[in-house]
């Protein structure tokens, strides 16, 4: 597992269950599941710099993998370096996020270091989500 730059970016897809009305994420799309130790995402620079262009390849990563992206899915796009700090700030927590991808997708990416207490770290993760930084998925 390599660790990412903070200065980088990565992609958490919520899927329509876990969007409002308004087409914003909501805190349950950041928590992490039963049985899993880290959140999984993608790494938006693994592609390129420019946002758009690396969102459309995790679009395609990800279908091509056959997992489901639902016409009113979402792309929360979340930069490294805030959510560690925010947590940090916070809760007191130290995050990491990590690229883990096999060779098939290479932006395959997890946020680790997640405590017991993750819906609090799920809700400072949502509160990082601007209205500007959420994309459609399909």
């Amino acid at each position: 597992m390599n660790p990412l730059p903070d200065s980088h970016h990565v992609a958490r897809y919520c899927r329509p269950s876990m969007v409002d009305e308004s087409g914003r994420p909501m805190t349950s799309a950041f928590a992490v599941r039963n049985r899993e130790d880290h959140l999984p995402v993608n790494w938006l620079e693994c592609f390129d710099p420019r946002v758009e262009v690396a969102v459309n390849r995790v679009r395609d990563v990800v279908l091509e993998q056959g997992a489901p992206l639902r016409p009113n899915g979402r792309f929360a796009l979340l930069d490294i370096g805030m959510v560690k700090a925010a947590v940090k700030r916070s809760l007191g927590r130290s995050l990491h996020v990590n690229q883990i991808a096999p060779d098939s997708d290479p932006s395959g990416a997890a946020i680790f270091g997640r405590p017991d207490d993750g819906l609090m770290v799920a809700a400072e993760i949502k509160a990082l989500v601007r209205h500007n930084r959420v994309r459609r998925a399909v």
